[in-house]
C-alpha cells in the first residue's frame, strides 16, 4: 500500500506527458490534483495504521570496498510528517496552477507532468535514509527544475534556468564529497574541511551566505512554480541535510566551528531579512524571505541539541507552510495584475484576499501569537533563554525586519484608487476564484490550530520524535503560554501591524484626488541601504562573477594552447597523450 503513494504521481506524470496534445490542460491538472491528494491520504493512513517507522525499499545499490549503499526509503516521525506536508502543499500548489491557466489552454500538460515528477523526486530525497540516494534525487531535481523554468516560457533568453541547474548540481557534488569523506575518516572530531563541504552544500541549497544568487534564480520563476521549487524543492533537501549533520555529527564538531556556523547563520538571517526590505518585487521578497526562514532553522539547529529536537521541527513545518502560502498569494496577484512589481500593482484588481493570505503566512513566519511560528519561538526561547540568548535576539530582530518588509507590501496590495482611474481585468480561469483558495485556507487553518492547541503537536509529534534520539530519557513538556498571554500578545502585534497600514492607507486616500495619480507605497529603502553590507555579503555576486571570469580565462588559455597545433587538435591530443605515457614510464 505504501509504494502506491510514490507510484501514483509517477504514473500520473507519464499519462500527462503523453496526453498533452489530446486533453485540455485543466483536465490533466484535475487528475494531478486528485493523484497528489490520494498519495497524501495513503501515506497519512499508512503511518497512522501501521505505525512508524515505515520502510518502503531496502535494495543494495552500490559497493565500494567496505562501504555499501542501499536504496532505502524509510519514514520516521520527522520525514513522514515532512512528506505528508509536501504532498498536501503540492495539492494546494497544483490548484493554484490550474487557476493561473486560461480555461481552454492546451499543450501545457508536460509542465504538469514535470511538476508531478519533481514532487516524486523530492519525496524520495526526503525519505532516503542513505545520503547518496538523497544526493541522486537532489541532482535530478535540479535538472527537472531547470527544465520547468525553461518550459514555462516566462524567462526567454535568460540564463536563470541554467544557473539553477548548475547551482543545484554543485550543491549535490559538495554533499557527495562530504558523505564519502565521512565514511573513510576515523571516529573523532570532524575535520574543518569536511564541515565546510557539508555546510556549503546546505547553504548553497538554502541561498545562505554567500550563495543567495541561487535562491534568487529560483524565485525568478513564476510564483506558482516557485511553490514547488523553493519550499518543496532543493532548498528543503538542503535544510534537511544540515539538520542531519546537526543531529548526528554535532558532538563531533569542534566548538570553534560551531561558533563559526552560528555567526554565519546570524549574518545570513540578518542579510536576507534586510534584502527583503530593499526588494521592490514580490518574487524577490519571496526568495529573501525563504532564505531568512532557513537561516533561522540553521541557527537554532546548531546552537543547542535540545532546541534542535524541540524547536527545529516546528520551525521547519512553519517555514514550509508559510512559504507555500506566500508563493500562492503572489501567484494570484500575478494573475490579477500581470506583474509582481509593487509600484505597478492594479489597485482594483481584487487582490485583497491575497493580502489576507499573505498576512496570515507572514504572521506565522515572524511569530505572531496564535500561530505555529509563535509556539516554535516560545519553546526555543524557553530552552535557550539562559544558554544562548543571542539566538532569541536574532529571531526577534529578523522577525521585525521581515514584518517591516511585508507590511509595506501589504499596504501596496490593499491600496485603493477611484473607479475612473482603473478598470477591472477580466480573468477567464480554469476554476473559479473560491476554488483557488481551498489549499491556502486549509494551510491557514493548520497554522492557527497548531498555534492555539500546541499540546496536540507536542504529544502526537514531538514526544515520539525525541524518543527516537533520546532513548529511556524523561521528556518534560515545555512551558505553554496561557490563553490570556496569547490574546494580549496577539492584540499588541495586530496593533503594531495594522496601525501603520491604516495610516498609510489614509494618507493615500487624502492624496489621491479624482484628477491625481495615486501614490504607491515604496519599501523603506533607507533601512536596506544602511544595512547594504549585510545584503552584499549574503549575495556575493562579485565572488561568483569572479569565479566565472576565471573559468573563461582558463578556457581561453586552453584554446590558445590548442591553436599551437594550427587547429589540428588531434596533433595536440597526441602530444598530450605522449606526455602522459612518458610520465607513467618514469
Amino acid at each position: 500500500m505504501l509504494i502506491v503513494a510514490l507510484l501514483l504521481p509517477l504514473l500520473a506524470a507519464i499519462a500527462a506527458w503523453f496526453l498533452d496534445r489530446v486533453v485540455p490542460t485543466r483536465h490533466i491538472g484535475y487528475v494531478a490534483i486528485g493523484t497528489l491528494f490520494l498519495s497524501a491520504v495513503i501515506l497519512t493512513i499508512s503511518g497512522v495504521i501501521y505505525g512508524l517507522p515505515l520502510q518502503m525499499l531496502a535494495i543494495p545499490w552500490m559497493h565500494i570496498n567496505d562501504f555499501t549503499t542501499t536504496l532505502t526509503l524509510r519514514f520516521d516521525m520527522l520525514n513522514w510528517v515532512v512528506c505528508v506536508v509536501v504532498l498536501f502543499c503540492s495539492v494546494a500548489g497544483m490548484i493554484g496552477l490550474i487557476h493561473s491557466l486560461p480555461y481552454n489552454l492546451r499543450n501545457y500538460g508536460r509542465l504538469i507532468a514535470l511538476l508531478l515528477l519533481h514532487v516524486s523526486i523530492i519525496i524520495i530525497g526526503v525519505a532516503a535514509q542513505d545520503t547518496p540516494l538523497r544526493i541522486f534525487a537532489w541532482g535530478v531535481a535540479a535538472l527537472v527544475g531547470g527544465i520547468l523554468m525553461r518550459l514555462s516560457g516566462s524567462l526567454p533568453g535568460s540564463n536563470t534556468p541554467l544557473i539553477s541547474v548548475v547551482g543545484g548540481i554543485a550543491g549535490a557534488i559538495l554533499l557527495l564529497v562530504a558523505t564519502f569523506w565521512r565514511q573513510y575518516i576515523p571516529l573523532g572530531a570532524l575535520p574543518g574541511t569536511l564541515i565546510i563541504y557539508w555546510s556549503l552544500a546546505a547553504f548553497l541549497a538554502m541561498g545562505l551566505l554567500p550563495f543567495h544568487s541561487y535562491m534568487s534564480s529560483l524565485s525568478s520563476a513564476p510564483a506558482i512554480l516557485a511553490v514547488f521549487l523553493i519550499p518543496l524543492g532543493i532548498p528543503l533537501l538542503g535544510v534537511l541535510a544540515f539538520i542531519d549533520m546537526a543531529a548526528t555529527q554535532a558532538p563531533l564538531i569542534n566548538s570553534t566551528w560551531t561558533i563559526v556556523l552560528v555567526v554565519v547563520a546570524i549574518l545570513s538571517a540578518l542579510g536576507c531579512a534586510t534584502g527583503a526590505i530593499g526588494a521592490t518585487r514580490l518574487r524577490a521578497m519571496l526568495g529573501w524571505h525563504a532564505s531568512t526562514q532557513f537561516a533561522l532553522i540553521v541557527l537554532v539547529a546548531i546552537s543547542d541539541s535540545r532546541a534542535l529536537l524541540l524547536g527545529v521541527p516546528l520551525l521547519l513545518l512553519n517555514a514550509i507552510i508559510s512559504t507555500v502560502m506566500i508563493a500562492l498569494a503572489i501567484a494570484y496577484i500575478e494573475v490579477r495584475s500581470n506583474t509582481d512589481d509593487l509600484s505597478q500593482l492594479r489597485p482594483r484588481a481584487k487582490i485583497g484576499i491575497a493580502g489576507i493570505i499573505l498576512l496570515i503566512a507572514v504572521a506565522s513566519s515572524i511569530g505572531i501569537p496564535g500561530t505555529i511560528g509563535f509556539i516554535a519561538r516560545w519553546w526555543v526561547a524557553d530552552v535557550l533563554l539562559t544558554q544562548a540568548p543571542w539566538v532569541i535576539i536574532a529571531l526577534l530582530i529578523c522577525g521585525s525586519l521581515q514584518g517591516l518588509a511585508w507590511s509595506v507590501a501589504l499596504a501596496s496590495i490593499w491600496r485603493r484608487m477611484p473607479r475612473v482611474l482603473a478598470t477591472d481585468q477580466i480573468i477567464v480561469s480554469a476554476i473559479p476564484t473560491w476554488g483557488a483558495w481551498l489549499g491556502s485556507i486549509v494551510l491557514a487553518a493548520i497554522i492557527f490550530i497548531g498555534g492555539i492547541i500546541p499540546r496536540f503537536l507536542w504529544t502526537w509529534w514531538l514526544v515520539p520524535l525525541q524518543k527516537r534520539f533520546i532513548i529511556d530519557a524523561v521528556i518534560t513538556p515545555p512551558t505553554l503560554p496561557s490563553l490570556e498571554q496569547q490574546l494580549a500578545l496577539a492584540g499588541a502585534a495586530v496593533l503594531i501591524i495594522v496601525l501603520p497600514l491604516l495610516a498609510a492607507r489614509t494618507r493615500q486616500r487624502q492624496m489621491a484626488g479624482p484628477n491625481e495619480q495615486a501614490t504607491v507605497a515604496v519599501p523603506p529603502q533607507a533601512t536596506a541601504e544602511s544595512l547594504s553590507l549585510l545584503t552584499g555579503i549574503v549575495r556575493a555576486d562579485w565572488l561568483l562573477g569572479g569565479a566565472w571570469q576565471v573559468l573563461i580565462r582558463i578556457g581561453g588559455a586552453i584554446q590558445w594552447i590548442l591553436r599551437l597545433g594550427e587547429e589540428r587538435y588531434y596533433v595536440a591530443g597526441l602530444v598530450m597523450g605522449l606526455i602522459v605515457i612518458v610520465l607513467l614510464l618514469i
